[in-house]
């Protein structure tokens, strides 16, 4: 027997003023762990594709600056997007020390 959806009243429970908040935090976090997994495969395979194929005429301490620096802006980009994360509960955080 079906069960009558305006009888039971609705399908889905009512909302609370923080679920929206939640899963608002749980997008910005799925996409800041997205951009991080890509940014290291992009930055592994940038450096395999350099090392093999655009800098047979470097000397080995030219490829290794090329590939730390590489790492180093790898590493600003991605502390950038967590830091922003990290920042966006400080307001919360900030009410613990009154």
């Amino acid at each position: 027997m079906p069960v009558d959806r305006a009888m039971s009243g609705s399908a889905f429970p009512p909302s609370h003023p923080g679920d929206s908040r939640r899963s608002d935090a749980v997008t910005r976090l799925r996409r800041r762990v997205v951009v991080s997994i890509v940014g290291l495969v992009a930055w592994i395979s940038f450096t395999l594709l350099y090392v093999g194929f655009w800098a047979p005429h470097f000397s080995l301490f030219q490829s290794v600056v090329v590939v730390l620096v590489s790492l180093v802006v790898l590493a600003g980009v991605l502390a950038i997007s967590w830091i922003t994360f990290g920042l966006g509960f400080a307001h919360r955080w900030s009410d613990w020390s009154d």
